[in-house]
């Protein structure tokens, strides 16, 4: 089971770069960019000139801003740049955000992803000259590439939750990308059966499956403030409204009753009131919360239910600025692996 840092929060692509540089050193064996506040595609390029062997992917890019074709030819730039290190993570993104800032209409995410991850398959593996072709009802594909790709394939990873698109992702993708808060049971019991039924269903081998596990890890010597770290950060998916991808996950799992809460406290400003309603179950089985000890202890857990574990660093009160605030999540990579 690899360790992944999880980066593009930070307060520039220098910061970012200098994370990747000093994370692959503490024992970070991947390295994600997330596109939120900037792209994932232009950081993950100065990721890759910035590390010799971690994987470098996305983790992810959103489907609906990016059109398949031109999506899969970043990735075989991205995958030559780094000499075969590349992975690239694609999903939906957030609905609500994807209609504020774009107009995109959402309302046929599985028709669209099963032609977007068919379509970018097909680009990332393309020999030169030989006809690329697709025709689905949404997206659809005439090329044929110039030059031989780096290597046969890139993994192309599909962001799944619900179980429709966790089923998706089992037929046409190379792995079932998880997001920030996944319990034990959650990828035992839901997401790993469904996923290999499925492909076993389309004459897939299951064994090819990846899954890659983001999660949200609170590291601190005080492990009562990392908890209170956590709340606040449970709390900010919420905000300014709920998180459909999180509002799947935790409902699944039996957390409804505190999801009906945090709907109406979160958007009215109420953060103290519903973080004293996050369940302590929530914590100690969705995320990555204590010491370095106690968190390198929950991140052993996953072992043969995630290959991967790509940490999201939440902030602690009080903490140093910039890299030197990462020095706790570097002492649970040297620790856990």
């Amino acid at each position: 089971m690899r360790l992944g840092l999880l980066l593009g929060f930070e307060d520039s692509i220098n910061t970012m770069v200098t994370l990747a540089r000093e994370g692959e050193a503490a024992g970070f064996e991947s390295m994600y960019t997330v596109e939120a506040g900037r792209s994932a595609l232009v950081p993950a390029a100065a990721v890759v000139a910035a590390t010799n062997q971690a994987r470098v992917g996305t983790y992810i890019v959103n489907a609906y801003a990016r059109d398949p074709w031109l999506t899969g030819l970043a990735a075989r730039d991205l995958d030559e740049l780094s000499g075969g290190r590349f992975v690239l993570g694609v999903g939906t993104g957030n609905p609500h955000f994807n209609e504020w800032y774009m107009g995109a209409d959402t309302s046929k995410p599985l028709a669209k992803m099963r032609d977007y991850v068919e379509i970018v398959r097909a680009v990332v593996a393309g020999r030169a000259g030989e006809p690329v072709r697709y025709q689905g009802p949404v997206h659809r594909i005439r090329w044929r590439a110039s030059w031989e790709p780096t290597r046969p394939g890139i993994p192309v990873y599909l962001s799944a939750s619900g179980p429709n698109m966790v089923k998706l992702a089992g037929e046409v993708s190379d792995g079932v990308g998880v997001g920030i808060m996944s319990s034990t049971s959650f990828m035992r019991d839901i997401v790993r059966p469904n996923a290999r039924a499925a492909a076993e269903a389309v004459g897939r081998d299951p064994d090819v499956l990846a899954f890659p596990m983001g999660s949200l890890v609170s590291v601190n010597a005080d492990a009562e403030l990392a908890r209170n770290a956590t709340r606040a950060s449970i709390c900010s998916l919420f905000h300014p409204v709920p998180h459909p991808y999180y509002d799947s996950q935790l409902r699944q799992l039996g957390f409804a009753d505190f999801v009906d809460q945090a709907y109406e406290l979160i958007p009215a400003g109420r953060l103290g009131e519903a973080m004293a309603l996050v369940p302590d179950e929530v914590i100690d089985t969705m995320t990555i919360t204590g010491t370095p000890r106690e968190c390198a202890a929950r991140i052993a857990e996953y072992e043969h239910l995630a290959d991967e574990i790509i940490a999201f660093r939440i902030p602690q009160r009080g903490e140093s600025a910039g890299v030197a605030a990462f020095e706790s999540l570097f002492e649970l990579a040297s620790i856990a692996g």
